[in-house]
């Protein structure tokens, strides 16, 4: 009887061994597509100079979609503030959410606009007052650093200063020929500049009209994200993606605005006193002063430097002046108006902070030294998070 089951089972088993097996089918389908990602990796990295071209190209494309996306982000906050504020129980006139959202949105257009519109009248003007104030005054300087330098060679023959002195005279010809070069390649160089500024201001105009629908749009795309997100995850992982990059962009974001408040209040504090202190080229060095305080910790004295610089040269009794304020900014900035705003919204050591400046100072310049300190906080919370998820699953907790 065994034998008579036993043929009929050998049978079935010989007709289902190519049948489709589910199984193997998935693992078939994802060795597929990683062998065809390896491949599209080993061209695009093999035809290098090809790759970089294209990206190059396709950034540029879309240069107004990435502005926009950029104005968004950066109004978002405001938009929200103003949406609450139209919601107050004090206003008379209750709008539907649709229009308070318009109205909100239209309100932090003409803040922007407003402050951008300040700068250029009040600010910009007086920024290249100084600066041409600074070129005219060029001799005046080499006439002080040479009068300074033949002091110290008077006082210490034994200092060889004639190879500072000759590095300084060959550096003044340059300027001379930079300026003459300006003015005789003027006309191609204002064409240049003419079209620029024309497809800039396309640019512009696209990024403001796609921000807008950005900010209109917001909840919809974030619903449309999290659609596909469930869509491909399982519900546990999409949640837990979810959570994590909305803690992310929390840690980014109020770095960003919470930095930038920041350094506005301290630039504004340093014009106040430069003006008191009857400073010279006080928007100048204010703004400068101001924008560096955007870098943590070595801001402030990358701050410091032009004007330092420039007071020594006119005279150092104002350069001591200007020295002690930046120092009493920076300790205000440091121990009371940082924490205050920023409170820990990095979570980072001091010596994480001073990794992210230098490294990214190193790759990136200004601009990598002020965003590496959000990109490495949001590196190291995604870190944290895998030890953690990592250890309990392996039911570790005390270490």
């Amino acid at each position: 009887m065994s034998e008579k089951q036993s043929k009929p089972q050998k049978e079935r088993e010989q007709k289902n061994i190519f049948e489709r097996n589910s199984k193997y089918f998935t693992v078939c389908v994802y060795a597929l597509f990683e062998i065809v990602i390896a491949t599209v990796l080993i061209y695009l990295v093999v035809n290098w100079p090809k790759t970089k071209q294209t990206i190059a190209e396709v950034i540029n494309i879309l240069s107004p979609f990435f502005m926009g996306f950029f104005i968004a982000y950066v109004l978002n906050p405001l938009v929200k503030r103003l949406n609450i504020l139209l919601q107050h129980k004090r206003i008379k006139y209750k709008l539907n959410n649709k229009a308070r959202l318009a109205l909100s949105i239209l309100l932090s257009y003409i803040i922007a606009f407003g402050i951008i519109v300040v700068i250029m009248i009040y600010i910009v003007p007086q920024f290249i007052k100084s600066i041409q104030d600074l070129t005219g005054q060029t001799t005046a300087m080499y006439d002080a650093v040479f009068d300074f330098l033949n002091d110290i060679q008077s006082k210490h023959p034994d200092l060889n200063l004639a190879l500072i002195e000759e590095k300084i005279n060959d550096f003044k010809p340059k300027l001379l020929d930079f300026g003459t070069n300006i003015v005789t390649n003027a006309f191609p160089l204002i064409f240049d500049i003419s079209m620029s500024i024309v497809k800039s201001v396309i640019n512009l105009l696209l990024a403001i009209v796609i921000s807008v629908y950005i900010l209109i749009d917001k909840k919809l795309l974030i619903y449309n994200i999290k659609r596909l997100l469930y869509s491909i995850l399982p519900k546990k992982k999409a949640n837990y993606f979810c959570s994590t990059a909305s803690k992310c962009n929390t840690i980014f974001s109020g770095f960003i605005f919470g930095k930038l408040i920041d350094s506005m209040i301290i630039g504004f504090l340093c014009f106040i006193f430069m003006v008191i202190l009857r400073l010279p080229y006080a928007v100048l060095l204010s703004t400068i002063v101001g924008i560096t305080n955007m870098i943590p910790y070595f801001g402030p004295f990358i701050g410091a430097v032009p004007g330092l610089v420039i007071y020594l040269l006119l005279d150092p009794i104002k350069a001591v002046i200007f020295g002690v304020l930046i120092f009493v900014l920076q300790q205000f900035d440091g121990l009371y108006l940082g924490p205050k705003i920023l409170g820990e919204s990095t979570g980072l050591k001091p010596i994480w902070v001073i990794f992210a400046i230098t490294v990214g100072g190193a790759y990136f310049g200004v601009i990598g030294m002020f965003l590496g300190v959000p990109v490495v906080a949001v590196i190291a919370f995604l870190l944290d998070e895998f030890m953690h998820r990592q250890l309990n699953k392996r039911n570790i907790k005390d270490l």
